[in-house]
């Protein structure tokens, strides 16, 4: 008789990281405020309204939020991070889209 391979499959899931929803939440809550931010600059011609810039700053503040809770959720052992990664991937790129806006301020 031929010998049968041990071919067992775990289907056991592991359970999502704690950090990962307050990480999701603060990104999408930074993307949110960001994106209005920009477009009531957009629509007021480049005459920022206090309130926009708030939006924006607020929205900069929960991405580093965001981040901050990606790292704690990639620091907890054997659990999901698909979501960790989402909200530090959203975040890391709101950061970065917002200190590039930044910048071309500057230089005009």
């Amino acid at each position: 008789m031929a010998r049968q391979t041990d071919n067992r499959i775990s289907y056991i899931k592991k359970p999502m990281a704690e950090n990962s929803f307050p990480c999701v939440i603060s990104a999408a809550a930074g993307l949110v405020l960001c994106i209005a931010g920009m477009a009531v600059s957009i629509r007021s011609q480049g005459n920022t309204p206090l309130g926009a810039v708030a939006a924006c700053f607020c929205g900069v503040l929960f991405s580093i939020a965001g981040l901050r809770y990606g790292y704690r959720a990639f620091k907890e052992r054997e659990k999901n991070y698909i979501l960790a990664k989402a909200g530090t991937v959203t975040a890391v790129a709101m950061v970065i889209l917002c200190f590039v806006i930044l910048l071309i301020g500057f230089k005009r």
